[in-house]
């Protein structure tokens, strides 16, 4: 084989161990989406925990249902409520109006938050980016909603709109087993109806970097050999 023909396969080599890399690394840095990831199969559900919050304690809600919007997790008393909205267009029920991809949180008449916990998997830095909005017309909604970061504030607002987006972005250095919690109390109000507020948003891996899966690295190995006999038939072998 000549010197323009080796250098022409190294090339060829070159591109294709950067593409499939870059695949791998793509598909590794999806965001952990907020209301994409909601389950009532189970409750915790891989990462995300549905729950209340009261004070310090937080608590799995234990009761699910099929029967609004995506389906919702509660304690079977009524409220507090996680409840989502998956299905490509808004969800209209009793007096609010989801929009789609994005969870309703409806804290309970004592006080207690509602509340979706994420927790981390592995250290790292990671980007915690979304909002909350009021989701319902009528009062219109009316609560106070906090980002918490193993139970201190990160992000603290009080909605009192219809669909006015509140937003909150920050990057943060996480510990295995850290806590994300989303929470929704009643606001200042104290008056938990009409309270039905929506939150979307994502928690994606910053560092350290992905790592390859299995299926990737088969490609790339399967790359290589097509290749490496390429390049022995050129040359004779």
């Amino acid at each position: 084989m000549n010197y323009s023909k080796r250098i022409a396969l190294r090339a060829a080599f070159a591109a294709l161990a950067v593409t499939l890399m870059g695949t791998c690394l793509v598909l590794n840095a999806r965001a952990d989406d907020i209301a994409a990831s909601f389950s009532i199969a189970s409750n915790p559900n891989g990462p995300w925990t549905y729950g209340s919050l009261s004070g310090s304690t937080f608590t799995p809600l234990t009761v699910s249902s099929a029967s609004v919007g995506s389906g919702y997790w509660t304690t079977g008393t009524g409220f507090p409520v996680v409840l989502a909205n998956n299905t490509g267009s808004t969800v209209n029920f009793s007096s609010w109006s989801l929009p789609t991809d994005m969870l309703n949180l409806h804290p309970d008449p004592t006080g207690i938050e509602s509340d979706v916990r994420w927790t981390a998997p592995s250290s790292g830095t990671y980007s915690i980016a979304g909002l909350f909005e009021g989701v319902d017309p009528s009062g219109p909604t009316t609560t106070d909603v906090h980002v918490l970061l193993n139970g201190s504030s990160l992000f603290s607002d009080n909605i009192s709109s219809y669909l006015v987006p509140s937003a909150f972005s920050f990057l943060e250095s996480l510990s295995a087993g850290d806590t994300v919690d989303f929470a929704v109390g009643f606001g200042t109000d104290g008056n938990y109806l009409f309270d039905s507020t929506g939150l979307a948003g994502s928690i994606t891996a910053v560092s350290p970097a992905p790592t390859p899966e299995p299926a990737t690295l088969f490609l790339l190995a399967t790359g290589l050999t097509a290749i490496s006999s390429r390049r022995k038939k050129k040359s004779g072998l």
